[in-house]
């Protein structure tokens, strides 16, 4: 009210007691024209008359489920949240790595990027129907705000549409750019810890029942700012999609409409580099380009930060090249090093998800990739004919005799960017003779088997690890292995089949370390007297190699790991994570006496924690949230379907990462999906939606995810706004 009213002080607080009808008045229109249908598993299925309205619902549900971690998300783009945490949120030095979060932190960072001024300054350049979206979206998160002022923290304020757009502009900037420029400068290892995610279809040509069917889950942490968040958006005669955004975001990043379905995996395109510039020894704010110096341009950005004593404020400078932000001076070598990032001028990210989510077939969806407003990620589409992968990137025409996976001299035109490539010139497949295609975080040319594809295309540096001209499978991970020598059987899959696969845990590096401590033991047996060993590899003998919360092999397996790693190193346990494991010599006598060392080490490590030898996996592995629950999947061997966090004193792992949501999708007429959080929609502990997802992931099952207005009405637990608005639009026409 007070942001309606202006500052009043007690006249707006008496305002607001004495006048609830006029505060009334005050409500957005926009609320009249929506209604919000909560599901069973609180999914917010969201009806609105506009899709500007649909917008304003989806800002509003997203609020009722997550408040704080979404308006710290908005903070985080505008570089406004040491305002809210203090000091540590400006970032350590600012630019700090932190690994859980995925990303460089903090407010300062933002500030260098320009991540919320570019979309202010650039405002008139954002397509208007997508502003209109921002704007709906923003107008019901900040009815939330004012209708619940009273409950909300102090330091919630309202929020704009350029704060929206920020947020995209911040995830691509930040998640998906910097971090690649900054690991060449700090020669850093590439891949995020942990990140990942899986995607796969089959044709008709592998379907059971002849329809194609799509799967996808993504790996994010469960709680960090990239958790996820389901529903499901409906403006009769416009738009009928349902997805997964982040926290903030109005956007699917992995989704379905009546029509198509994409998901997306990360990827490794060699999008961003770093210029060092040669400063002048005179005067440290010119660096040289083409034998002339120019002028290193400076803002001052102030920072507020809350401390102790109330809040601070601090200034500090910004500095920039023709080429982009500066991260790092080196003074006593007269040298600055300065970021270029793909789309850092660009305001129009929201336009790309915005366009997936109302595309209506394959010439739509590549004609939205060719914009070039989504600098990486793999991208699977499917509908009721076409399975469509592209390994999506923003990679620019470098000029040859440079190192594109390091600094590169920025004081020569030489070294300026070309144009992007083209999309036909990406590595992509289009319904291959294989009938199916997977990628699990694989190079291009893994994606099916015999796909046709070379690792030097486009280019030698389009991808950021070197690449050998000759196509193998040494690059293929766990996952991706497991897919290729299931998919490529030579059968058709039910829906069922698809389904149990998407929940698989067959630990793929088990066909090597169980025969290798199988035959280290065989050969010592005679001179091993512990009974609880003996025991050990018995049950390893007759494992189906799948982690299971019932099985005691899993343990061993997974303590072995650890046991090997600590007592070797962790490359060579690394070794057997790698499609050269059967390479490894099983009758080598220095394998197995390292192999048997490590199972000694790792029952003693299991006695110690938990008083006995013999411990299923779902006594170790579990999730907590409003409960303990058993999970069977582990992230440490890379299986599909991964489940993973940190190991406590007692030796329980308490999961907190591995898959972030699943979909399963079958292209039939009507389309059929079924979907699963790891936790819950809302982050209520008092909801039932807090854990009912959670209860669900422990008993390897998924929820329906009910697309039609029959379907939602059935299955609907509550709604916000007109109860009849979903029924006066069922004879609604779908989009043509």
């Amino acid at each position: 009210m007070k942001r309606i009213l202006g500052n009043k002080g007690v006249f707006v607080l008496l305002f607001v007691v004495l006048a609830p009808a006029l505060y009334l008045q005050a409500r957005d229109p926009l609320a009249d024209q929506v209604s919000i249908y909560r599901d069973e598993y609180g999914v917010p299925h969201i009806v609105g008359e506009t899709e500007e309205a649909t917008f304003f619902g989806y800002g509003y549900a997203q609020a009722q489920d997550h408040l704080e971690k979404m308006m710290l998300q908005y903070r985080d783009a505008q570089g406004r949240r040491a305002e809210v945490l203090g000091f540590e949120a400006l970032g350590d030095g600012y630019l700090r790595y932190i690994p859980y979060e995925y990303r460089w932190d903090g407010d300062y960072l933002q500030r260098l990027l320009r991540t919320k001024r570019t979309v202010v300054d650039r405002r008139d350049q954002i397509d208007p129907q997508v502003y209109r979206i921002l704007s709906g979206f923003a107008r019901g998160v900040n009815a939330y705000i004012e209708e619940h002022r009273a409950e909300v923290p102090a330091w919630i304020d309202r929020i704009t549409p350029e704060d929206v757009e920020a947020l995209e502009r911040s995830h691509y900037l930040r998640f998906y750019s910097i971090h690649e420029a900054l690991s060449k400068l700090l020669d850093l290892p590439d891949s995020f810890p942990n990140l990942g995610s899986n995607q796969f279809a089959i044709a008709p040509a592998k379907s059971a029942d002849g329809s194609i069917i799509h799967v996808e889950h993504i790996h994010m942490p469960w709680a960090n700012r990239f958790q996820n968040y389901e529903a499901h958006l409906i403006t009769p005669g416009k738009l009928n999609t349902a997805g997964i955004s982040w926290f903030g975001s109005p956007f699917f990043l992995d989704g379905l409409n009546d029509r198509i379905t994409w998901s997306a995996t990360w990827n490794s395109p060699n999008i961003s580099d770093v210029y060092e510039e040669k400063l002048n020894p005179r005067n440290s704010r010119q660096y040289l380009y083409e034998g002339a110096w120019r002028e290193i341009e400076v803002a001052y950005e102030a920072f507020r930060i809350k401390g102790p004593q109330g809040m601070e404020t601090l200034t500090l400078p910004c500095y920039y090249t023709h080429h982009g932000p500066i991260v790092k001076f080196d003074k006593e070598k007269h040298r600055a090093y300065a970021v270029k990032l793909p789309n850092y001028d660009g305001v129009n990210y929201s336009t790309n998800l915005y366009r997936f989510m109302k595309a209506r077939n394959l010439a739509d969806f590549k004609a939205v990739v060719a914009l070039h407003l989504m600098p990486r990620w793999n991208l699977l589409y499917t509908d009721r004919e076409n399975i469509y992968w592209v390994h999506n990137a923003n990679v620019a025409q470098r000029a040859d005799g440079y190192d594109w996976r390091k600094p590169v001299p920025g004081w020569v035109k030489a070294t300026e960017w070309g144009p992007y490539f083209p999309l036909e010139k990406y590595p992509q497949l289009l319904n291959p003779p294989s009938g199916f295609i997977q990628n699990c975080n694989n190079p291009p040319w893994l994606s099916t088997v015999n796909s046709g594809l070379s690792p030097l295309e486009p280019a030698p540096y389009y991808l950021i690890s070197v690449q050998k001209p000759e196509i193998s499978q040494e690059d293929l991970n766990p996952r991706g292995e497991r897919l290729l020598k299931v998919l490529a059987q030579d059968r058709r899959f039910t829906l069922d089949e698809m389904k149990a696969l998407a929940y698989d845990t067959y630990v793929v590096p088990a066909d090597v370390i169980v025969p290798l401590l199988t035959r280290a033991f065989e050969r010592k047996q005679s001179e091993i007297s512990n009974p609880r060993m003996r025991r050990a590899i018995d049950i390893l003998k007759s494992w189906d190699r799948r982690s299971a919360p019932d099985t005691a092999a899993q343990i061993y397996i997974y303590f072995w790991g650890q046991a090997y790693r600590d007592l070797f190193s962790s490359a060579k346990f690394s070794r057997f994570l790698a499609y050269s494991r059967y390479d490894i010599n099983l009758d080598s006598r220095e394998e197995q006496e390292m192999a048997l060392a490590a199972f000694e080490e790792a029952i003693q490590r299991i006695e110690k924690h938990f008083g006995k030898a013999e411990v299923a996996w779902g006594e170790v592995s579990v999730v907590e949230r409003g409960g303990t629950f058993a999970l069977d999947g582990t992230g440490v061997f890379d299986v599909l379907h991964p489940d993973d966090g940190p190991q406590q004193e007692d030796g329980t792992i308490h999961c907190d990462d591995g898959w972030g949501h699943l979909l399963v999708v079958e292209e039939s007429n009507p389309k059929k999906a079924w979907s699963l959080l790891p936790y819950g929609e809302s982050e209520n502990p008092a909801s039932p939606h807090f854990n009912d997802m959670a209860k669900l992931h422990s008993q390897r099952k998924m929820k329906p995810l009910w697309l039609t207005p029959e379907e939602i009405l059935a299955h609907t637990e509550s709604v916000w706004g007109d109860r009849d608005r979903l029924k006066k639009y069922l004879q609604t026409p779908v989009p043509k």
